[in-house]
């Protein structure tokens, strides 16, 4: 329960934040619309052409997979993008400044080279990690310990391809780096929001159970627009706390609105330094 209610006090910072200027929301919507278009637009037709059931029953051309992945890098893409645009508004409202969808836009757009060749990498992983897991139960171990290494080493890489004059693996040392250096290993086990989005995921469960009776479908519905505003509200709340901890790790002091023993108590405590 210790790490559950640190969790919630750092949902709740960093929604307190996203109250003050809920036009970032319209970042994570215009991710989920991009991406169901994006699969759309690839899965009607493979699916028409036979391509998926061929990849599905392992016969697939190197051909298929190269066009599964595209739209694998391209979901990375997107997200990264609009993830970016969200935590530009987040770094300006932290900065004590009204921000506006419009400079959102344009911080991700002057940073679109870097935030390519990041999902380049950042799918990459993905996939070479996803394929290990497939093997058998041995790699699937193994590869559920790269992942989460790897979540954490990267977990700060955005704000830093958007905040400082860093390539994509300059970057990526830097993100690894504030990590280690201010939390240490310790914070594998002390954090995540995963948990706390399954919880307050049940509710759509509970209206979809108790307007069965009456009208499933529209129980259904509700419980399905429910879940779509936890992802986009879930989705900004991280990209919020995001940038609090990226400017925390470079600033030493918590930005305004975000308390650092909350932070420290949820990564596992701070580092000592000497």
């Amino acid at each position: 329960m210790g790490r559950l209610s640190r969790t919630w006090l750092l949902f709740k910072e960093s929604f307190a934040l996203l109250a003050e200027d809920p036009r970032i929301l319209v970042f994570p919507v215009c991710s989920g619309i991009s991406l169901v278009l994006l699969g759309a637009s690839f899965f009607i037709p493979l699916y028409r052409d036979g391509t998926l059931q061929a990849v599905a029953h392992h016969k697939g051309t190197w051909d298929d997979y190269a066009v599964l992945f595209a739209w694998y890098y391209l979901n990375f893409f997107v997200g990264i993008f609009f993830n970016s645009a969200l935590m530009g508004c987040a770094n300006i409202r932290l900065s004590g400044k009204q921000p506006t969808v419009g400079a959102g836009f344009r911080i991700a757009f002057a940073h679109l080279e870097r935030i390519a060749l990041w999902a380049l990498v950042a799918a990459s992983v993905g996939m070479v990690l996803s394929s290990l897991r497939d093997r058998n139960k041995l790699l699937s171990v193994v590869a559920a310990g790269l992942n989460l290494a790897w979540s954490l080493i990267a977990y700060l890489i955005v704000p830093v391809l958007l905040f400082e004059d860093r390539g994509v693996f300059g970057s990526l040392h830097r993100s690894a780096e504030l990590f280690r250096s201010h939390w240490g290993e310790q914070v594998a086990g002390n954090f995540g929001f995963g948990l706390l989005t399954t919880l307050l995921s049940i509710p759509a469960v509970v209206l979809a159970v108790v307007c069965w009776r009456f009208d499933p479908l529209g129980g259904i519905i509700l419980g399905a627009i429910y879940l779509l505003f936890l992802a986009t509200v879930t989705s900004a709340v991280r990209g919020v706390f995001t940038v609090a901890l990226y400017r925390y790790a470079t600033a030493g002091f918590a930005p305004p609105g975000f308390s650092a023993d909350v932070i420290d108590g949820a990564l596992g405590g701070r580092r000592p330094t000497y």
